[in-house]
């Protein structure tokens, strides 16, 4: 779609533009800080250094991106991520400078970058999410709308029906529950005459799920009724009447699943083991079944299988800029590259990628499957809601 490409791109230039930023105001304090202190130049700085963080960075900030390219949401936070480096270097020059050059002018600049790299995070959330037109209902983009009196958020993603931060807005992604368009029976906007309490299910990790309840005040509310749950989301009548739009245009070509589910068929799907199968530590602790969990301890196995590709790299490039240290570390002899060398890490590198592939991309893949699964389905087997609606004293219709 052409609006959700030129969304992405703007949302790029953005991205890029605040992890610039705080980047050339470093060399820039850099400078200046060396006129204060009398000094001919800036203090040096590897070039080699510069590039290999550099690209490490861009290459870490990309694969978020390109994983979350769907997920409008994550880009501010990825923003974020971006100016990190940069800003850390230019705050903490500013901080020096006030310090020891006796300049409070530095202090300023330093909030103001902060403030800037906050707003261009902000201008990417408005730039992938804002207006929401019917090129972006069309998208597979994910359409955040905020919920009335409650911390929560509803998003319209291109699969299913996301209401999440029930328990913390800074961890968005616990406790989140979700109803595919597959398990959507119903969904309409309401008028809730009184005060009512939602209770839904999240996944525990147990057979039982864990219970949470929100209050629902008084006025319009979007009531859900999915095949594993039923939701009463307080709303305004301009986000509830937006969601409606995007919702049915989303899900309009979905065929509803009215299967039951069996128990066996659940954990498969969830990939969660028997009860009976659980340590006592991990009955106790819970962790690892979580909804906001993700394998962490994938990370430094992908960066052991990642080596021989990274001093292959940093073998090409210390030869590339002819620096004398690098080549060095890299074992690069007088500008001159064994053969041999680069045969073994080639063919380690081509060897640890399908390693990597295998044990961290699809372990990972399978993981997120299984995540995004138990966030509709929060324990076996899924039971059909139906029912009056709380409070209003109205019927469910089909959609």
């Amino acid at each position: 779609m052409i609006e959700a490409l030129a969304r992405r791109m703007a949302g790029v230039v953005l991205v890029t533009l605040g992890a610039t930023v705080p980047v050339v105001a470093y060399t820039r304090l850099d400078a200046w800080d060396a006129e204060l202190a009398g000094r001919a130049d800036p203090s040096p700085t590897g070039l080699v250094d510069m590039l290999l963080g550099g690209i490490g960075i861009v290459l870490i900030i990309g694969a978020g991106l390109w994983w979350h390219r769907r997920r409008t949401t994550m880009w501010p936070i990825w923003a974020r991520w971006a100016a990190i480096p940069g800003l850390f270097l230019a705050v903490f020059t500013c901080l020096s400078i006030a310090e020891k050059r006796n300049a409070p002018v530095a202090l300023a600049i330093g909030v103001g970058l902060i403030v800037a790299c906050w707003a261009l995070s902000e201008a990417v959330r408005l730039v992938m999410t804002r207006p929401v037109t019917d090129g972006l209902i069309a998208s597979r983009l994910e359409i955040p709308f905020r919920v009335r009196v409650l911390k929560a958020r509803l998003c319209v993603r291109h699969d299913r029906l996301v209401l999440d931060s029930l328990t913390s807005q800074r961890k968005r992604s616990r406790d989140a529950i979700a109803v595919p368009w597959q398990a959507l029976r119903s969904i309409e906007l309401v008028d809730v005459e009184q005060e009512t309490v939602c209770r839904v299910l999240v996944f525990s990790g147990l057979p039982e799920a864990n219970a949470r309840e929100f209050d629902v005040t008084p006025g319009p509310a979007l009531h859900i009724v999915g095949t594993a749950r039923e939701l009463l989301v307080p709303v305004t009548n301009e986000v509830g009447r937006a969601v409606l739009r995007a919702v049915e245009a989303r899900s309009a070509d979905m065929e509803v699943d009215e299967g039951e589910l069996a128990e066996d068929e659940w954990r498969r799907k969830s990939g969660v083991r028997t009860t009976n199968a659980l340590t006592r530590a991990q009955r106790r602790a819970g962790v690892h079944y979580r909804t906001d969990y993700r394998p962490y301890r994938l990370i430094p196995v992908a960066g052991f299988l990642l080596m021989p590709l990274f001093a292959l790299f940093g073998m090409t490039l210390s030869l590339a800029t002819g620096s004398k240290k690098q080549q060095e570390q890299f074992y690069v002899v007088d500008g001159v590259v064994s053969p041999w060398n680069v045969a073994i890490l080639a063919v380690a590198s081509i060897g640890f990628l399908y390693v990597l592939y295998r044990l961290v991309g699809k372990s990972f893949l399978s993981f997120m499957e299984g995540q995004n699964y138990i966030e509709a389905y929060p324990e076996p087997p899924a039971r059909a809601k139906t029912g009056t609606v709380p409070g209003s004293g109205k019927r469910n219709r089909k959609r």
